[in-house]
């Protein structure tokens, strides 16, 4: 019997465990380096593309083609009777126009493609409580209606070692780039609206660790118990120390610590980390 399947881009950060769980199919984002193109979390590794950021490269990237989502619906089409196409925030990039094309190529195919307002497992937690609840029979309107209702309880809290990355790559307003200049001071970043906004800033690293946890702890209030995510970019010490200060704090459903996807690092730098969590009802 036919069922529903969930599609997501490489920017939802969805552990690998958590993928193949649950059958999640994951379209790659493409990552350019001079005149190469790479295909994210399948052809340029991390820790080649730290490197690479490290001697001065400034990767950019794009959103998967039309056809690349087209080729991947065709083919879940042939075993499923509904597509839930769950993606990064449309402010921030093309990949949801991408999967709205594909969908109007196919017609006869039943898409739902949904804008996640988010990014990394902003997204991610979208996609696998969708991917829970088919599991469990829930109708695909059902699961649409879970979706955009968790949407408005996810929150997302980041901080960056510079501003330098977000600056270049346009996902920060210009005015904000004096928040980073002073010494050793950090920004704070949420995702409000679909876009990343800067809402603050402190002395320090540890300081902006400590700030992250506060920011949480402010956006879920009494909440029983919560789903949290520790995200980060090649700084494992730091999302560990978050993890504990988690774990301290709150009752924790699920807790994941993930690494971004090298097409987020690209726009984040090294020393991107950040909290996702929501209240879970």
């Amino acid at each position: 019997m036919k069922g529903i399947k969930i599609v997501v881009d490489s920017c939802c950060d969805l552990p690998k465990a958590i993928q193949e769980r649950f059958d999640i199919t994951v379209v790659p984002v493409n990552i350019h380096i001079g005149r190469r193109s790479y295909e994210d979390g399948v052809e340029m590794s991390r820790e080649d593309l730290y490197r690479r950021m490290k001697e001065g490269v400034i990767p950019t990237t794009s959103q998967p083609s039309p056809g690349k989502f087209l080729e991947i619906y065709r083919e879940l089409a042939k075993r499923a009777s509904t597509i839930l196409s769950i993606h990064i925030t449309s402010k921030l990039s093309g990949v949801y126009q991408s999967a709205m094309l594909a969908k109007a190529m196919l017609p006869e195919v039943d898409i739902e493609v949904v804008d996640s307002a988010s990014a990394s497992m902003g997204a991610g937690f979208l996609a696998l409580a969708a991917a829970r609840a088919a599991e469990l029979g829930k109708t695909k309107r059902e699961i649409l209606a879970l979706v955009e209702e968790l949407k408005k309880r996810m929150n997302v809290f980041a901080t960056v070692s510079t501003l330098k990355y977000l600056q270049l790559s346009g996902r920060v307003s210009r005015l904000q780039e004096g928040i980073a200049s002073l010494l050793d001071v950090k920004p704070i970043l949420t995702i409000r609206d679909g876009l990343i906004e800067a809402i603050g800033k402190v002395r320090s690293r540890a300081k902006s660790l400590d700030r992250l946890l506060e920011l949480t702890r402010e956006a879920v209030g009494e909440a029983e118990a919560i789903s949290a995510a520790v995200v980060h970019a090649y700084v494992p010490q730091d999302a560990e120390r978050l993890r504990q200060g988690l774990k301290a704090i709150f009752k924790c459903q699920d807790l994941f610590v993930v690494e971004i996807t090298p097409a987020l690092a690209v726009h984040g730098g090294p020393g991107l980390i950040g909290v996702v969590s929501y209240e879970v009802e």
